[in-house]
């Protein structure tokens, strides 16, 4: 019940407010995917899956690094200053679900950093309340005690994707949001044509 309240504050965008927009900031901060056992993994995702996104990630100049040594509780992140997303074997299943739900939530983040580092979601208030509505209420209440305000919303966001969509749609997000600026679709048409493509 007092999730309920918090919550409230949060459809009023009163804890994500913060995260809109940023200049400067994230841009310049790791983009972590923590908490064993928090996200789900919940879209069906092939190895295959995988590696295409991955190939998809190398195209637009950002490596996937794997590592064995990572703390517990890491199980990705992107680094735009190194522009590369590091990759943690050591402290995910393995399984292709779980390996394409980080790259997926990270590979989010490195769309952010294609449009300004900017949300995706910026000015989409129906949009974010979905986001809010559908994320689960343990990965919401996370995300508000474990991230500082000026990340929440590029958190939630990423989360909400990897969880969401199917990896082909992820996959041709991630291209249409990092394409050449004179030929990619405006910012906030990707999630609208993202929902309306998918069905969700």
């Amino acid at each position: 019940m007092v999730f309920r309240g918090l919550a409230a504050a949060v459809v009023a965008l009163g804890a994500f407010a913060p995260a809109l927009p940023l200049a400067s900031g994230p841009a310049h901060q790791n983009y972590y995917q923590w908490g064993p056992g928090i996200s789900a993994a919940p879209v069906t995702a092939s190895w295959g899956q995988v590696d295409r996104l991955e190939e998809v990630l190398i195209s637009h100049g950002v490596p996937v690094v794997y590592r064995d040594s990572c703390p517990e509780g890491l199980e990705g992140l992107y680094d735009p200053r190194q522009n590369e997303i590091l990759m943690c074997r050591n402290t995910m299943p393995y399984r292709s679900e779980n390996y394409w739900n980080t790259l997926a939530h990270e590979s989010v983040h490195v769309m952010q950093v294609c449009r300004n580092s900017s949300p995706l979601s910026v000015g989409l208030d129906e949009i974010q309340e979905a986001m809010l509505s559908d994320t689960p209420q343990r990965e919401k209440l996370y995300i508000l005690t474990a991230y500082p305000p000026e990340q929440r919303l590029y958190e939630l966001e990423a989360r909400w994707v990897a969880n969401t969509f199917a990896p082909d749609a992820v996959t041709d997000l991630l291209s249409d949001s990092c394409t050449a600026s004179a030929s990619r679709p405006p910012t906030q048409a990707l999630l609208p044509s993202l929902l309306e493509s998918s069905g969700v």
